[in-house]
């Protein structure tokens, strides 16, 4: 899971959450939304249009972005028992093909 951020306006979302599944489908959900979302937006965002397909993963690999590692979406995982990784951001080969995918999107 990634933001695309700082995008120009459009009907309202000036961001993109990135969600691609690593595993099995190699998967990509590219969902708009508003930068100023937080945690508990990004948990209904997941919810409404991705659990019904994917359902719930067993691990979650995000950047650093504050709505990924706040208390909130910690609880929602451990809650969840989904396993979280947080991403560095000098380490993109962690996680290279999220980055390949929002080059590829951007």
């Amino acid at each position: 899971m990634d933001f695309i951020i700082k995008l120009p306006i459009s009907q309202g979302y000036n961001s993109i959450l990135t969600i691609m599944d690593h595993d099995c489908t190699k998967v990509v959900i590219l969902l708009p939304c508003r930068e100023e979302m937080d945690s508990l937006g990004v948990a209904k965002l997941y919810l409404k249009h991705v659990f019904p397909y994917v359902r719930i993963p067993e691990w979650v690999i995000s950047g650093r972005d504050p709505k990924f590692t706040s208390r909130v979406f910690q609880d929602i995982c451990t809650l969840l028992k989904v396993k979280q990784n947080v991403a560095s951001a000098y380490y993109p080969q962690m996680d290279g093909q999220s980055e390949k995918t929002n080059q590829h999107v951007h």
